[in-house]
This record gives structure tokens, sequence and C-alpha cells, in this order.
């Protein structure tokens, strides 16, 4: 699903990636821990195309439109309303909008559809992230420290995304500090340094 081999990324003199290779198959879930400053998030950048490496290869195993990556803060218009926000982010990888689907993905991480995004807390900015992943139905996820700012009930949900995804044959890769979510998000755990 996901191939990465001897991956080098350096910003300006500084080497931030040096070496590195993964792989992740379908249906498996790999969490990326490590310190702050060891490239888990350029390896996310790398893995999603929004950044090329100065060596090495990616190789996604899925069409582009098929991988959703989810930053760490999210990214969204602050003066639309979530309903608008998910509808346009579904418009943006081509996909047809169903209203009902929209609000019932909405209803699903318990979020209004009419509240401005402006309103939202950080948790609530996460959940409305997890919604917009369940619409567009990845078979690559790449999360980028998805559970911070959640609640319980919010971590849950995060569980039960990742889970779908690798039910439907596809595969995670996330980056996390959080060693107690790296277990039981993913099946396996690798290190960077």
């Amino acid at each position: 699903m996901l191939s990465i081999e001897d991956v080098w990324k350096r910003y300006g003199r500084e080497w931030v990636l040096k070496g590195v290779s993964l792989r992740v198959a379908a249906g498996e879930a790999v969490a990326l821990l490590g310190p702050n400053g060891v490239g888990k998030t350029t390896l996310l950048r790398v893995a999603a195309t929004l950044t090329r490496p100065q060596r090495g290869r990616v190789e996604l195993g899925v069409d582009r439109s098929e991988l959703v990556y989810l930053a760490n803060p999210p990214a969204f218009y602050r003066h639309l309303s979530g309903f608008e926000n998910l509808k346009t982010g579904t418009l943006l990888f081509g996909r047809p909008v169903d209203r009902a689907a929209v609000e019932g993905a909405l209803k699903a991480v318990g979020l209004p559809p009419d509240k401005p995004v402006a309103a939202y807390s950080s948790g609530m900015k996460k959940r409305l992230a997890l919604a917009r992943a369940r619409l567009l139905r990845p078979r690559l996820l790449l999360l980028d420290e998805p559970e911070t700012a959640l609640d319980a009930e919010g971590r849950t949900l995060l569980l039960g995304l990742i889970a779908e995804v690798k039910v439907r044959g596809g595969a995670v890769l996330l980056a996390t500090h959080d060693r107690a979510f790296a277990e039981a998000a993913a099946d396996r755990e690798v290190a960077l340094s």
C-alpha cells in the first residue's frame, strides 16, 4: 500500500530524514514514534507527496485521490460551518456531495452542522477532520498526532476510523508521542531517532 525506500530529506543544511525505509501493507496500521524533531511529520508529508525528498523513493499502492492526510493541526476554512467545510472538502476531492452523508458524518462525531469553524475548540476541529476522512473513505490514511486535543469519546471515534480503513483493506500510517495510543491504534510501531 505504501513503500518508502532510503528516503533522505533536509531543510537547509540539516538532514531531518536519513535513509528511512518503511512499508505499510494493506490492512495494517503503523505508528511512528520518536521525540520532537526526528522527522515524523516530514516523513508523513513525503508519504503524502506534499514534499519531495532529496534522495530515495516513495511508492503509493493507491491513486492519489484515495490518500487522505490529516495534518496537525487540521486545516479548515474558519469562516465556513462544519457542513460547508465538509461539502467543500468533498468537492475538492472530486467527489459528489451527498447532503445526507455530510450531515451523517457530522452527527457521527457529535458536531452541529451550522456552527462556524472559527468557534470550534481544538478537539472539535479534530472531530471535523475525522468526519472528513470518514466521508472520503481513504485507502491510505496518514495521521499526524491525531489523538491530541481529543477527549476519550473522540479517541474512540479515531480508533473506529482507523479500524474502518483497515477492514476495507486500506492502510494507516500515524505519528504520535503517545505510546499507549500507538499500542491501541497500530499493529506495529516504528521508532525514528
